[in-house]
């Protein structure tokens, strides 16, 4: 009689792969915010620049840098982090600027690293609408300008140069990326936070309001932004 107890199992009928379906997912890495040790109150309004249109604002030469956010899990393939946090001096905002593509499963990470980390008073969010998430009809020559708001933001009647911009029409459009996650994680601090979206993603910063209040609250030279924003290669720098 055979001793089951001692006695090879037989064959799985499941592949390795398919027994790795039922294994838990490996823990992600913790993303890694690494500010400069330079003392500095917590800042007021925290900026962050994710469209093409709105990368454009970022002052040259760039002020001085306040953090960067890495992913430990992503490969080095550029110079620079994927986020990197700037200090403007005259204003005290911060200006997260995204220099490349965050994956869609590792955007909400980096936006609770990114508001636990620097604890921002108010958050402003520029990014593009996406084509196919708007429920809208877009055409190439149609500038739209619209902003979605957490409830901390509503109550206060909006977040600094969000403050003129009309809520986005047509309702039921569908934000995703950092920007979303951004607010997500603002929303659920009870963070005052307004992301204002624009199309068509290369415009000129001059085209909409919401860019030229920022910019003159930056001292930002529109025309000089006009001629970045323009660039093919800053559509690279798209999330």
């Amino acid at each position: 009689m055979d001793d089951v107890v001692t006695d090879a199992p037989p064959p799985s009928r499941f592949s390795p792969d398919d027994l790795d379906n039922f294994a838990a997912p490996l823990p992600q890495p913790t993303p890694i915010l690494v500010v400069s040790p330079n003392p500095s109150p917590a800042p007021r309004l925290l900026v962050v620049l994710i469209s093409p249109t709105s990368l454009a604002l970022l002052p040259s030469p760039p002020p001085p840098l306040h953090a960067s956010l890495l992913l430990p899990d992503l490969p080095l393939k550029q110079s620079r982090a994927p986020i990197r946090v700037y200090l403007h001096p005259s204003s005290g905002a911060l200006l997260a600027v995204a220099h490349g593509a965050i994956p869609a499963h590792r955007t909400r990470a980096a936006a609770r690293s990114l508001i636990s980390g620097l604890q921002p008073e108010e958050v402003l969010v520029l990014d593009a609408v996406r084509s196919g998430a708007y429920r809208g009809r877009l055409s190439a020559d149609e500038l739209v300008e619209g902003k979605l708001e957490t409830g901390a933001a509503r109550r206060r009647g909006g977040v600094g140069a969000a403050k003129g911009v009309a809520a986005l029409a047509p309702p039921g459009s569908v934000m995703d990326g950092l920007g979303a996650a951004v607010m997500t994680e603002c929303e659920i601090r009870g963070k005052a936070a307004s992301m204002v979206v624009t199309w068509p993603a290369a415009a000129r910063p001059s085209d909409f309001g919401v860019m030229r209040r920022v910019a003159a609250e930056l001292g930002v030279d529109l025309k000089a932004a006009a001629r970045v924003s323009g660039r093919a290669g800053l559509g690279a720098l798209y999330t």
